[in-house]
């Protein structure tokens, strides 16, 4: 039987044909998008007819980089950001404790830099209050953990222990003293293997969590930028029991040991691994390198220092980069690289060019993500070699901008998140939200876009404004734009005859109203493939 959507205006995210007003869905596909009438013909007599009663369709919102288990995790610990300060996060950690009694740990996401004394988060302000669990509170960017002495003593941290590479066990700089603020690969090697370790059914748990909050939202693909083994036997297992309700495209996360010969065998897995899953609905493409930090921490690598003098050198050496990207690029797999910081990134887009010239290789779509801080001359020479910008406009929401501003100050500040710099380089620029480092819902990630004003507060000032997107453009690069950036331009990110049925229905119209009515505007269908995931 032919679907019918109707009664609202369409957009395509389609450039040859970006607005329409019906579409005729049939098993599972798209097979007219236009005129009403047209529609009427195409669907047939014993059609059924969805009404969008004077709202919007939309292509469904493909979030070109997410996390996903770490999105269903990190909704059942205690939510701190927007705490505002120290005094908050203990009482919602005290909180969280008190309502878990039985849990083996009190864990805790997204506290904010600037929510803590000076930025440096200390074992002392949690042991007090959790004196007889270990606490592990995730950084709202997810490069550091802030715990308490029980959990310093569970990992086997103590004043002795050595750094590993890419990493810091922060320490009293009179005493020598851990305080309790692990950054980067202590995070990455030490307390995520450590909090993942759960059963095939918890871990299958948290997937669908967040495969639930995602389709409330109007996200019908994910691109998974930090995929481990287990995470995607889960995916494979949820998808082979016909419970997968998005498209996911993984890059298999690449950890940085030291060692290149153990570091090119996690590329050679990779590619194994690619051979495996190359479906409509689960594949895995690529892999991810975590290359530096954040700013907030002043763990992203920067080619001057940062406004206090410090400075840090890159998690992945130049060398050892420039190597694994070759490596990986000769397999056929894309290469995404998180690169915040300026000297990051001229190691990334030197990596990807030494690839494709060393290899005679091109079309690989190689990203490097986030791009917080770039030049200008960067920004030409992304757009030059066609590399995909993947940025996430959630981050630039001003209400959480102020640590961010100072550690840069104001002259390289007023540089960051330059959205339009790339289209007129050129570059493939592709959104996402980073969930869980930031709110996953689509809508507000698309007000920002198109505003760079926060949805929390109007009142807050935008940062640069003139950079903002016509809202039209918000649109495409949140659906057609980061599904072509994952190679899945033929099959969803527009609504177009032949494509899968991938559509959003929502209850107004915000390109007639502006964009603060995204803020306003509420998901009321959903579907995949042309079921229905969700339905308000």
């Amino acid at each position: 039987m032919s679907v019918l959507i109707a009664g609202g205006r369409v957009f395509t995210a389609d450039p040859e044909r970006p607005w329409a007003e019906a579409v005729v869905i049939q098993d599972g596909k798209i097979v007219y998008v236009g005129d009403s009438d047209g529609a009427t013909s195409a669907a047939g007599v014993d059609s059924k007819r969805i009404d969008a009663a004077g709202g919007l369709i939309l292509p469904g919102f493909v979030d070109g980089h997410a996390h996903l288990a770490m999105t269903g995790a990190a909704m059942r610990k205690a939510q701190l950001r927007g705490a505002g300060s120290l005094e908050e996060i203990r009482r919602r950690v005290r909180q969280w404790a008190y309502e878990n009694p039985d849990a083996p740990r009190v864990l805790g996401t997204a506290w904010v830099h600037g929510d803590v004394p000076n930025g440096r988060p200390d074992k002392t302000m949690l042991d007090d209050i959790v004196p007889d669990r270990p606490v592990y509170l995730d950084a709202f960017d997810f490069h550091s953990t802030w715990v308490n002495s029980a959990a310093l003593e569970e990992l086997g941290i103590n004043d002795e222990t050595p750094d590993p590479v890419g990493g810091e066990i922060v320490r009293d700089p009179e005493t020598g003293e851990a305080t309790g603020w692990l950054q980067e690969t202590v995070t990455s090697n030490m307390v995520w293997p450590l909090l993942n370790t759960v059963s095939e059914d918890e871990l299958d748990q948290q997937v669908l969590e967040a495969l639930s909050a995602f389709a409330r939202a109007g996200i019908t693909s994910i691109v998974e930028m930090a995929l481990e083994e287990q995470v995607l036997e889960s995916v494979a297992r949820l998808q082979a029991a016909g419970k997968l309700s998005a498209r996911v495209i993984g890059h298999i996360i690449m950890w940085r040991t030291g060692n290149l010969d153990e570091e090119l065998a996690q590329v050679a897995r990779a590619a194994e691994l690619a051979g495996q899953h190359q479906g409509d609905i689960l594949r895995v493409t690529g892999i991810k390198f975590i290359g530096d930090g954040t700013i907030d921490g002043c763990t992203a690598a920067l080619s001057q220092p940062y406004t206090d003098g410090t400075n840090c050198e890159a998690i992945w050496p130049a060398k050892a980069l420039t190597s694994m990207v070759a490596a990986a690029d000769k397999e056929g797999l894309q290469v995404a690289i998180h690169a915040i910081g300026d000297a990051t990134i001229d190691d990334a887009i030197n990596a990807i060019e030494n690839a494709a010239k060393v290899n005679g290789t091109s079309g690989r779509r190689h990203r490097i993500e986030h791009l917080e801080y770039v030049r200008e001359d960067q920004i030409v020479r992304i757009g030059r070699l066609g590399i995909t910008a993947s940025m996430q406009p959630v981050h630039v929401d001003p209400a959480y901008l102020d640590n961010w501003l100072e550690k840069l100050g104001p002259e390289r500040g007023a540089n960051g998140f330059a959205w339009p710099l790339y289209l007129k380089a050129g570059a493939p620029l592709a959104f996402g939200t980073d969930t869980p480092t930031a709110p996953y819902e689509a809508l507000p990630n698309m007000y920002i876009a198109s505003t760079r004003k926060s949805p929390s507060d109007d009142a807050i000032k935008p940062h640069r404004p003139d950079w903002a997107l016509p809202i039209e453009e918000a649109i495409r690069h949140g659906t057609r734009e980061p599904a072509w950036s994952a190679h899945l331009e033929t099959i969803t990110g527009t609504l177009k005859a032949g494509m899968a049925a991938d559509i959003v229905v929502l209850d107004r119209d915000f390109f007639a109203e502006g964009p603060g009515a995204l803020l306003r505007t509420d998901v009321r269908l959903v579907m995949m493939d042309g079921k229905v995931i969700y339905s308000a």
